[in-house]
């Protein structure tokens, strides 16, 4: 079997790249990357020349290897690991229907019957009043949520971008997180998503704030790229510390699982290389007992995750965006469906959906042997 055609599609709003990869055997594997996805097109077709076309699909490791050996010219991120991306999610979803089986079977079955999702950007429509936010926070409880992440306790404060945080707003963001304990206890765990906002001495002063509260994680709280600096404030606040968002690849992991420097990896499988690498990182960070908890920003992205979070052992709550949710479903065949913080497992082949109408029916553009 060999790769006879693999094709490109872009959203409306450009967002997200789509790769159609087709075989002489009639299967078509689809796969996704987004944000800024211009450049990642344009190597998606580079490496369709020189490591799709005419290749035998099965071999998902050595196209891997081969598309990572191209990129390593000019680093670990960016333009390159999101096409390997986008690429990596097609290839396994073809191998799925080549064998006509759910993904998470061919990824070594279940050690769950679902997956748990977090709310992300739970109070994103909520003004940042007492009341508002109590009052939503018992609604979320009650409609089955348990976890949730919020940048907006601390979001007002991004503006200096020196990173200083005074000691009054983190009083007042510390403030915000207590209405949520006083509304609905330990019921709710949340997580803190900073956005890389903040220098080292800011973010310990807001872990010290909110450790209190018991938050969930504090994701990001820094730049990403120095893990002895994030070990600081992981040392100086007490607080589990999520990382990994803008990490790309099991080696730009190496150095925060091997300093202690987080406590939770949330890697985006769209960027940092794939289903195949979200697993070698999930095995590396069981290593070292650290649990993944994937940041996920796309519908083929999420159903992949929902696969690869089935079969691994070290994993924690996906996050999910209800807020993305009726967008992403115009994109697909067939809803995703969710009901009391859990995602079923999908058990048509592959991912286990294909693109709407509407989807097929965008421009393409069309690389063939």
């Amino acid at each position: 079997m060999k790769i006879t055609k693999v094709e490109t599609i872009r959203s409306t709003d450009r967002g997200y790249c789509w790769i159609l990869l087709h075989t002489d055997a009639g299967h078509i594997g689809i796969g996704e990357t987004y944000h800024r996805a211009d450049p990642a097109e344009q190597v998606i077709h580079e490496f369709a020349r020189a490591f799709l076309l005419g290749k035998d699909p099965e071999n998902i490791e050595l196209i891997w290897d081969n598309m990572y050996k191209r990129a390593s010219f000019h680093g670990l991120m960016g333009a390159e690991l999101r096409a390997i991306s986008g690429i990596d999610t097609g290839l396994w979803d073809l191998l799925g229907k080549i064998y006509q089986t759910p993904l998470y079977r061919l990824l070594g079955g279940q050690t769950r019957t679902s997956v748990p999702i977090y709310f992300s950007g739970i109070y994103d429509e909520v003004p940042m009043e007492k009341a508002a936010v109590q009052d939503w926070s018992k609604q979320c409880v009650d409609a089955g949520w348990k976890a949730c992440k919020t940048a907006r306790f601390f979001g007002d404060f991004y503006g200096d971008t020196a990173g200083y945080l005074s000691l009054a707003d983190a009083a007042t963001g510390a403030r915000r997180f207590e209405w949520v304990r006083q509304a609905v206890g330990d019921q709710l765990e949340v997580g803190l998503d900073l956005h890389c906002a903040f220098d080292v001495p800011s973010a310990i002063r807001i872990g010290q704030a909110v450790k209190q509260f018991n938050p969930y994680f504090i994701e990001e709280p820094i730049q990403p790229h120095n893990a002895s600096a994030l070990r600081e404030v992981r040392d100086s606040t007490g607080v589990p510390i999520a990382a990994g968002e803008r990490i790309f690849s099991r080696w730009g992991f190496r150095d925060i699982l091997d300093l202690n420097a987080a406590d939770v990896l949330n890697p985006d499988l769209a960027w940092t290389g794939g289903l195949s690498e979200v697993r070698k990182i999930a095995a590396y960070a069981q290593v070292h007992y650290v649990p993944v908890a994937p940041h996920n920003y796309g519908p083929l992205s999420c159903l992949a995750l929902t696969h690869l979070m089935a079969t691994l052992p070290n994993t924690r709550h996906l996050e999910f965006t209800t807020y993305h949710y009726p967008i992403w479903n115009a994109y697909l065949d067939e809803p995703i469906t969710w009901a009391d913080g859990h995602l079923p497992l999908p058990e048509r082949p592959g991912l286990g959906r294909e693109f709407s109408p509407e989807v097929l029916a965008l421009p393409r553009t069309t690389l063939e042997i």
